[in-house]
């Protein structure tokens, strides 16, 4: 069956069920063995060890620019890219000439702005419950979650990386636009199978038993089974994950940010956010474009690099992780494990 399309409201609250995966947990428990993700890939116990991730380069213009001037700023800097939007040619063409800079694929499925679209990769033919009557994905995480066909999801997400590849960009990272690969387990399966199979880690959040009973608490259960497919999933998670808030002024969202670094606890932390350099086509493609603006702004701040330089801090890549992760002792026999296991 088709779903409508929703009103604003109905579409922020969708964005908001997608995401009940990546919710933003203010006090994220250690690891239920006693150990964080940051301490079995070989970084020291007590320090806080952040992936700082921009998402949605390709999207537009504005992006790209904002992510170039993270490559060039001297900090490392995680980003995901966007394979079906109109811009991910220009981004790819230049991170294709960083061979260090570290690159994951936003899979996504869905096309939020009412003035602003994208289709498929794959034919419509192929892809049909994923799109709406105009040829578009849908709108929302919950249109996606009632029509989508799982078998489609897993092809289009096969046919996005095959686009970035093609384009010279081979993914250090895989992440979900909207959280939509978390609103239903096949997707979710989909999602892991082709981390697994390309050995490329998806961003997800370690699953403990607090953190579950935390989710419930939220009014978001986490299903056994997803529990379950989180704990047989063999490559690095993060301990906790975070996006930057929306906020009052640009000088509000430093002091945020500052009290979010700072309350941060030991292990591996994504601080996720959305930079964008201002520009008329930013502004009359997204009415969140001041946030994106000042999320660019942020980091090329001297007080934020100097927090992010302090001895507390350790700033890491998924590409770093995944050297780790293969290059540890203990890590390393789990990795030959799970890659034997049919």
């Amino acid at each position: 069956m088709n779903y409508s399309v929703p009103r604003r409201s109905e579409k922020r609250q969708s964005i908001v069920l997608a995401m009940l995966f990546v919710a933003h947990i203010t006090a994220s428990p250690t690891l239920a063995r006693g150990e964080t993700w940051a301490e079995r890939l070989g970084f020291p116990a007590d320090k806080k060890v952040v992936i700082l991730h921009a998402h949605e380069m390709g999207m537009c213009l504005a992006a790209n620019e904002a992510a170039h001037q993270l490559h060039a700023s001297g900090l490392p800097f995680s980003t995901s890219a966007m394979a079906p939007c109109a811009w991910f040619s220009d981004y790819a063409e230049t991170v294709s000439k960083l061979p260090q800079a570290d690159v994951g694929l936003e899979l996504t499925l869905n096309s939020e702005w009412p003035n602003y679209r994208w289709q498929p990769m794959a034919t419509d033919e192929s892809v049909h419950s994923l799109i709406d009557d105009r040829g578009y994905f849908w709108s929302t995480s919950v249109q996606t979650m009632v029509n989508g066909n799982p078998k489609e999801v897993e092809h289009e997400l096969f046919v996005q990386l095959v686009r970035a590849q093609l384009e010279g960009v081979e993914p250090t990272h895989l992440t979900t636009h909207l959280g939509t690969l978390f609103t239903r387990i096949d997707f979710a399966q989909a999602y892991l199978k082709m981390a697994r199979e390309h050995w490329i880690p998806a961003v997800v959040v370690e699953l403990t038993p607090e953190r579950v009973l935390e989710f419930k608490r939220l009014g978001f259960p986490v299903s056994p089974e997803l529990v379950q497919l989180l704990e047989d999933y063999p490559l690095p998670k993060v301990d906790h994950l975070v996006f930057l808030r929306k906020s009052q002024s640009y000088e509000s969202k430093k002091q945020e940010f500052k009290e979010l670094i700072e309350g941060l606890e030991p292990g591996l932390t994504q601080v996720a956010f959305h930079p964008a350099v201002e520009s008329e086509e930013l502004k009359r493609i997204a009415d969140d474009w001041q946030e994106r603006v000042w999320d660019a702004q942020l980091f090329q701040d001297p007080e934020v690099q100097s927090l992010l330089e302090s001895d507390e801090i350790i700033l890491t890549t998924w590409r770093e992780v995944m050297d780790r992760f293969e290059g540890t002792g203990s890590i390393a026999r789990e990795v030959e494990a799970a890659r034997e296991t049919p």
